[in-house]
């Protein structure tokens, strides 16, 4: 005889995880682009001795979004890949750092046409500090992913709550019927 299941545990417990394998696979690769992500070439000593201060990286920035300079980009961030092309925007200045964390430094930046702010990151990293571009390894490795993930793991794990509730009163109450009528 085969019992009638009201919750089908297994795809409940499936559908309660996929938060967690998300933030887990998207971890993964994080930690793989880390590895290849930097180009020895940017930390020798001589890079080491120009930008040996958060300060001194957040002053050369400026002058590269102010110009537009995709070379002291490179230097700044000090990543295998090319940045972005940026168009030079005269008015911006460095206003001041917002914060620190325990990796970054927050620096914000302020265009005085447009009164765009712009944030930007430095951190220390194999002797000398380096600029950082806001992309997936810069929200794992900083742990602003919390911000974004938290709180859509928990409308998720909301809904799946509510979901597997109606559908067990709605099996329940099936049974119910069946029982009473037959």
């Amino acid at each position: 005889m085969k019992e009638n299941k009201h919750i089908d545990w297994p795809y409940f417990s499936g559908l309660i995880l996929i938060p967690v394998v998300v933030v887990a696979f998207l971890f993964i690769i994080s930690v793989v682009q880390g590895l290849f992500r930097y180009d020895p070439a940017y930390f020798t000593e001589e890079y080491r001795a120009r930008y040996d201060t958060p300060g001194s990286v957040a002053v050369d920035l400026e002058r590269a979004l102010r110009d537009g300079d995709e070379n002291l980009m490179e230097e700044l961030l000090g990543t295998r890949h090319s940045p972005k092309t940026m168009p030079a925007r005269p008015d911006l200045v460095l206003t001041v750092m917002i914060s620190s964390s325990d990796k970054y430094f927050h620096y914000l930046y302020f265009e005085t046409r447009s009164y765009r702010r712009d944030m930007r990151y430095v951190k220390e990293r194999d002797g000398r500090f380096i600029a950082s571009e806001t992309d997936l390894y810069f929200y794992m490795d900083s742990g602003q992913w919390r911000k974004l993930a938290g709180p859509l793991a928990a409308i998720w794990w909301i809904l799946v709550i509510v979901f597997t509730t109606a559908v067990y009163v709605y099996r329940r109450m099936a049974a119910i019927r069946k029982s009473m009528f037959g």
